[in-house]
């Protein structure tokens, strides 16, 4: 079995590229570094790093040490969550949503870990179809997503609302014909942008939106980066649907307004979890803190 102080040795090495940063992070010397490394390179029969002036690289023998390490750090840790199971206040919380929600919930989160140091909080941003990806493989423990999927392996619980909002520029004239204000415009689109024009036009009782057909408008711009969509828009360069929450994130907010409907649109969020599996304890408690801010 390799010593495993000389892999965690090896990880801060390959993960600094640096002996010096390495001996400061392991409280060690230089020469100490250097002496754990040939130990492992001894073991494995193996050269695992070449030398680089000051810097490393690995070979294909080191790349595959790196990566048994980290698979051993990662099952150490998961040792150490099940030992916490019932803990409602510590262990470790993988949970995934959108960047919208996560720009939401993310305070919140962080505000519990302070009252609850031993909590580790890990926020995944990621696509909606990751989120169930992750659970399926064990990888996330809790999704919140606005889909519920007709399939066995997931549970669901509500878990709260996500408004929608039609955003447009700020200085925009209000000319009565709301349809011909956005074909001026033309739409920033971004990854979820037809989803929620569909959602928004359907649902949001003006007679002129509902009967629109969203192709119909041409594309201004396109952008994937959440905190950047807003920009745009406020530059009286196009319009977009998204979260109203993400305009209370965007830094020239003044110069964005939200389209006032007749109907506010949301879309459902549910707590997504795995089927197969009960979760720690300190998973209620995230959850609580998290209902507190998506009911809201």
């Amino acid at each position: 079995m390799l010593n495993p102080l000389w892999l965690q040795t090896f990880v801060s090495l390959v993960e600094t590229g640096s002996f010096t940063r390495t001996a400061q992070l392991r409280f060690m010397t230089q020469p100490g570094v250097s002496q754990h490394l040939k130990k492992l390179e001894q073991s494995c029969d193996s050269t695992l790093v070449v030398r680089l002036g000051k810097g490393i690289e690995l070979t294909e023998q080191g790349r595959q040490v790196y990566q048994y390490a980290l698979a051993q750090q990662q099952r150490e840790e998961q040792l150490f969550d099940s030992l916490k199971f019932d803990a409602p206040f510590a262990g470790r919380c993988v949970i995934a949503c959108s960047g919208a929600l996560a720009q939401r919930i993310y305070p919140a989160l962080l505000l519990l870990q302070s009252q609850h140091p031993a909590l580790i909080i890990q926020l995944e941003v990621t696509p909606q179809r990751s989120i169930f990806q992750g659970i399926s493989q064990s990888t996330i423990d809790l999704g919140i997503s606005t889909q519920h999927l007709d399939e066995d392996n997931f549970s669901y619980q509500q878990a709260g609302s996500e408004p929608l909002a039609l955003m447009l520029p700020a200085g925009i004239k209000d000319n009565g014909d709301i349809i011909t204000t956005l074909m001026s415009l033309g739409l920033i689109q971004h990854p979820d942008a037809s989803h929620y024009l569909n959602l928004y036009f359907s649902h949001c009782g003006d007679n002129a939106l509902v009967d629109c057909d969203p192709a119909v408008f041409r594309q201004s711009g396109r952008i994937n980066q959440l905190s950047q969509i807003l920009l745009p828009v406020s530059k009286g360069l196009g319009f977009t649907v998204l979260p109203s929450s993400t305009l209370k994130h965007f830094a020239d907010a003044a110069r964005v307004k939200q389209y006032k409907a007749p109907n506010s649109v949301s879309e459902p969020l549910y707590f997504v979890t795995s089927r197969h599996r009960q979760l720690a304890a300190r998973y209620n408690t995230v959850k609580t803190a998290l209902l507190d801010i998506l009911k809201a």
